[in-house]
């Protein structure tokens, strides 16, 4: 079995520390550090730290260029398997301002290049060439601005012909479009749960009344399990996470003291539910793990970067609940 990771859009993440930051100032940084990822990479780092001995995951990269030098080095270092794709045009840079005395966190994200038919075309004839019944797909992170939001849709009817099973963790109209296509694991926020389900409410629930609300996103929630997704992950920040299947409804969360840097969190979530998922280990192992890779990604600068001491402690103090 492999797990094919797929990152059509991929970013140079530049990380800035600013003291007390604040819109209209002129600033001086304290530390910048860069590192040239995209959510399917940060996913890839994440379950390197949890597993060092999984080398049947296999990344798919679309890379610009000028950067294709830049990520393979980074990659290599980082033992990850990979083919990288090149792209005419320049890999987008996202940059985040982490303000470690407010404790506030502001992201300034690119669109990214552009595609031609050419390498979309690529990318399927890579899927019906290399992707066998068992694996597990990843489709991760948002579409280039030229694509038609409908790829990932197709991308996983691909997969889906093939015997294997998708995981889906994008927003916007590319999350909506892929619902139908039947993904076998979503994880969205609130926010992108909302846009799936057309109800602006649920991006709007503040946690003051926990048992209601909790009971109300998994209740919206279950018509996605109708439409013959079997997981739903829904992360809630702070307040933790939802694991939705048809047999078990869980709710979890770890408490972490300071977060230095919350990018890449959910790409680490969801690395440790599909790591153990990989082991068969249970839904609720699974689970736990999840939680405490996200709250291990918030102790180190670099999105799916942490400490494997970290993760174990954390996987330790994980408060799992059953609901419903």
């Amino acid at each position: 079995m492999t797990l094919h990771c797929f990152c059509l859009n991929p970013t140079i993440d530049e990380i800035y520390e600013i003291e007390d930051f604040y819109v209209g100032g002129t600033f001086k940084v304290k530390e910048k550090v860069i590192y040239p990822v995209g959510k399917a990479i940060s996913f890839c780092l994440a379950i390197t730290n949890i597993r060092k001995n999984f080398d049947f995951v296999n990344l798919l990269a679309c890379i610009g260029k000028g950067e294709t030098s830049l990520y393979s080095e980074f990659l290599k270092g980082k033992k990850i398997n990979f083919q990288l794709i090149s792209v005419k045009g320049k890999t987008r840079s996202n940059k985040t301002v982490n303000d470690p005395v407010n404790r506030t966190t502001t992201h300034i994200r690119e669109s990214g290049f552009k595609f031609s038919r050419k390498k979309i075309t690529e990318i399927k004839k890579f899927v019906k060439s290399n992707v066998k019944p068992n694996d597990l797909c990843l489709f991760s992170g948002s579409l280039p601005p030229n694509v038609n939001n409908d790829l990932y849709a197709e991308l996983i009817k691909l997969c889906n012909h093939k015997n294997a099973k998708c995981i889906l963790d994008t927003s916007d109209s590319s999350l909506v479009k892929a619902i139908d296509s039947k993904p076998f694991i979503v994880k969205p926020n609130l926010l992108e749960l909302s846009q799936i389900l057309q109800n602006s409410k649920l991006n709007e629930i503040d946690f003051s009344d926990e048992q209601k609300d909790l009971s109300y996103i998994v209740n919206q929630a279950e018509r996605l399990l109708q439409k013959g997704i079997k997981t739903i992950l829904i992360t809630l920040g702070k307040k933790g996470a939802i694991c939705l299947t048809k047999s078990i409804t869980l709710y979890g969360n770890v408490y972490v003291d300071v977060s230095i840097d919350t990018v890449g969190c959910g790409d680490a979530f969801l690395a440790g539910f599909v790591s153990h998922y990989l082991l068969e280990r249970n839904t609720q192992e699974c689970f736990r793990s999840a939680i405490a890779a996200g709250a291990a990604n918030t102790q180190e600068k670099g999105p799916g970067i942490f400490k494997h001491k970290t993760y174990e402690n954390l996987l330790e103090k994980v408060k799992i609940k059953k609901i419903h």
